[in-house]
């Protein structure tokens, strides 16, 4: 005699990407988002983004050399990371990451030192001081001017920033493959994922640039103050803001509609941020706070030419982007496979003090290469020949 046998099992799958994970694609975006600004003015030729080239690049190397930070702190044996480059596994985006990480910081440490050689050529032969030691070690020996010269290393930085958009583009898009490969989750698997993660890093890449601007032309640049130029310019990256989180938006809103009325699960998904316990988070911070509310900033004619203005909606782009890494790593793993009840999570109290002292680090570091590199020329006053 056969019976029919029902098993039930309510299996707990934990939340294996957590917090570190979350904050590592939050910078690697914020490093993508820098060098494709950094681009736009010696790749794309548009001459009123050249200003920036300097500071985007160094933002880009700051930020992406901390960020494998995050994955080392998270690994269960960190010391045995360097394993990944001997163990290529084609058919895994993690395995391209690895070579992608060490590729684009080279490139852009390269081009960046093409697009700062004159400046060091220059200030190692009429500066003095620390800066004239700093600048002459820097200038690795070619201190040639001529213009055959200059010619050339613009040549040069043209490609190897050509070279790093892609480049740029897969660091972070290769995040968004890794969450649209896994089908058991319903939130990630979408190929729109690798866009909605590039999309938001040019929001956060935006916001944070505009910060950076914003103090250190007030407080390190030679001039020590945001000229009318410079405003000029600041109001016009945060317009490019305003566009990007306009298609940031948009796709999220596509991606959402999709979730919505796609099978089970993804109607689960979207269910969960949209009238669950992670509304919050998903609605008040990361689209209320990060998009909505900058977008309005960005929109209006009175608060658009405020350089306050533009700055908080900065500050919360990269608390909504924060949020949305959260929400998607996270968020997208506590969606049970087999059970009722959300997985749990709860951040590791020594994960969340591995992202302070590598938030210090980061700030120590980009306030140390805008005090000393000469991201904004060097002094005037201090420069005998005008090149």
């Amino acid at each position: 005699m056969v019976s029919n046998v029902t098993y039930l099992a309510n299996v707990v799958h934990p939340v294996q990407l957590g917090i570190l994970i979350s904050i590592y694609f939050f910078y690697t975006g914020l490093s993508a988002g820098s060098f494709v600004l950094s681009s736009l003015g010696t790749v794309f030729g548009i001459q009123k983004y050249k200003p920036i080239a300097k500071a985007g690049v160094i933002m880009a190397v700051a930020l992406l050399a901390i960020a494998p930070l995050h994955l080392i702190g998270d690994l269960e044996q960190p010391q045995r990371f360097y394993t990944l480059f001997f163990r290529l596994n084609p058919h895994s985006a993690i395995s391209y990451g690895t070579f992608l990480l060490t590729l684009y910081p080279l490139n852009s440490l390269i081009y960046g030192w093409f697009l700062f050689r004159r400046d060091f050529a220059t200030g190692a032969q009429e500066l003095t001081g620390f800066r004239r030691v700093l600048y002459k070690f820097l200038s690795f020996g070619k201190m040639d001017l001529s213009k055959a010269a200059l010619a050339k290393d613009a040549k040069i930085a043209k490609f190897l920033g050509t070279l790093g958009v892609p480049l740029a583009l897969m660091v972070h898009g290769y995040t968004g493959f890794i969450l649209a490969d896994i089908q058991a989750r319903a939130l990630w698997h979408t190929g729109l994922m690798p866009l909605i993660f590039l999309m938001s890093a040019m929001v956060s890449g935006t916001g944070l640039l505009i910060l950076v601007l914003m103090f250190s032309q007030r407080f390190l640049s030679p001039e020590r103050t945001i000229t009318p130029e410079r405003k000029s310019l600041l109001l016009d990256i945060a317009q490019l803001m305003m566009w990007f989180i306009v298609v940031d938006a948009t796709l999220m809103v596509i991606d959402f509609i999709m979730l919505y009325f796609d099978n089970v699960a993804g109607h689960a998904a979207a269910k969960l941020f949209l009238y669950g316990s992670h509304r919050t988070m998903f609605l008040g911070v990361e689209v209320g706070l990060g998009l909505l509310i900058p977008f309005i900033i960005t929109l209006l004619p009175k608060t658009r030419k405020s350089l306050g203005w533009i700055g908080f909606a900065s500050v919360l782009t990269l608390i909504g982007v924060i949020a949305m890494r959260i929400n998607f790593v996270i968020g997208g793993q506590q969606i049970p496979l087999s059970a009722d009840t959300l997985n749990p999570y709860t951040a590791d109290p020594k994960h969340l003090i591995m992202i302070g002292i590598f938030a210090l680090l980061e700030i120590t570091i980009l306030y140390l290469a805008f005090r000393f590199l000469p991201v904004y020329g060097l002094p005037k006053e201090k420069v005998q020949t005008e090149l």
